[in-house]
């Protein structure tokens, strides 16, 4: 490990360094950790089982370099200040996780900035739920639109069918006929009522009324 005695990472490592929730890094002025927790190695050894210089960049998505960097200058601007970005990180198998993180400036106790330390949890579980909420709500939705705007239509089409015929002349059978049609009618769309998804009307994304 290597830190200034009376920095504000020593006051951090103390506390979070053990931790097995909670990733503790510390990103020198060349952008390499000059430490990082027992439990950040362990998530991240296919890039940092090695001795030597650790890139910070090694394990982070490509596409989130130009985040980590502005947040970088951010704490420097501003050493007295925390800065919350959320960062892909990559597991070494193809794919990443999704991690939130605190930076904060290192500042020494003569005030000097000597790196950023860098406190970071695991929110790819997180992530997931909130998109599969988001996916099942989108799907009630439209099952919800399509039983009120598209299954409905063509039995409202039939009742009105039925309407015409009973204004119209016809002969005792067919009246018979018409009547039966109707009672079923009215008790299909009761049974359509007793499960029909109460609630949203709103037309989901992508989707074209049917005239």
């Amino acid at each position: 490990m290597t830190t200034t005695a009376g920095s504000t990472f020593e006051h951090i490592f103390n506390l979070l360094n053990d931790s097995q929730t909670y990733y503790l890094v510390l990103v020198d002025d060349e952008g390499n950790y000059a430490h990082f927790n027992e439990y950040f190695l362990e998530k991240y050894q296919a890039y940092y089982k090695n001795p030597g210089t650790r890139s910070a960049l090694a394990a982070l998505h490509p596409d989130d370099h130009g985040v980590a960097y502005q947040t970088n200058m951010m704490c420097r601007q501003h050493p007295h200040q925390s800065f919350q970005v959320t960062l892909r990180k990559l597991n070494g198998r193809g794919g990443y996780t999704i991690t939130q993180w605190d930076f904060k400036a290192n500042l020494t106790l003569e005030g000097n900035i000597s790196g950023i330390i860098g406190m970071g949890y695991d929110i790819t579980d997180f992530e997931s739920r909130q998109d599969h909420i988001k996916f099942l709500t989108s799907t009630l939705r439209d099952v919800a639109y399509k039983q009120s705007h598209v299954i409905r239509r063509p039995l409202a089409n039939i009742m009105g069918l039925v309407e015409i015929l009973e204004d119209s002349e016809m002969d005792e059978g067919v009246k018979v006929v018409v009547q039966m049609l109707k009672q079923s009618c009215v008790e299909l769309s009761e049974e359509f009522n007793s499960f029909l998804i109460k609630g949203s009307q709103e037309k989901p994304l992508g989707y074209e009324e049917v005239e």
